[in-house]
């Protein structure tokens, strides 16, 4: 689906979606972004047919610097509602994982070797993580501190996290 209030769709972009049947729904509301108006239209769909979907993201941590922040923010708070919110662009994936455990199987041959753990949206947390070049062990993340970025995937080997408080898990993609 394409919905928002259409005022930077480009023709070509239109009738593409068009093309494939995709619905593009012209919607003027401006105290919510389109990203807000998909998501909200989705939710709708799911009352209706009793069945929760994925949420994937084509784009959103590209381009304008507020929209990319908006975009964080907003997945930073559909964590609460939502099982599962990932956001894709042309070079990268990545999502919020929340406080707890996880364990992430790495496909490594989709994934590149950068990865990185972002304290957005929150004041810091602790870390530990396995399956990455440069582990964190009870390490504290925060804006004023440590930021996990440029680390690296241990090829093989899948990564576990533990985090105290809600973070931005992101992974390169790798070059096709």
């Amino acid at each position: 689906m394409v919905k928002g209030d259409l005022d930077s769709l480009r023709d070509d972009v239109k009738l593409y979606y068009t093309s494939l049947n995709v619905p593009i729904i012209h919607d003027s509301d401006q105290d919510s972004t389109d990203l807000m108006k998909c998501v909200q239209a989705l939710e709708e769909k799911e009352r209706l047919t009793g069945r929760e979907f994925d949420i994937v993201i084509l784009g959103g941590l590209s381009g304008r610097l507020d929209q990319t922040v908006h975009t964080l923010s907003y997945l930073h708070k559909l964590r609460k509602t939502r099982k599962r919110v990932f956001t894709v662009t042309d070079d990268n994936v990545g999502w919020v994982l929340n406080e707890g455990e996880h364990l992430i199987h790495i496909n490594h041959d989709v994934l590149g070797q950068t990865c990185g753990l972002l304290p957005v949206g929150i004041d810091s947390t602790i870390l530990t993580t396995t399956g990455l070049r440069w582990n964190l062990d009870n390490t504290e993340s925060s804006f004023d501190g440590l930021v996990s970025t440029s680390n690296h995937l241990v090829p093989g080997q899948d990564v576990t996290i533990k985090t105290s408080k809600p973070i931005w898990w992101c992974a390169e993609l790798r070059d096709r």
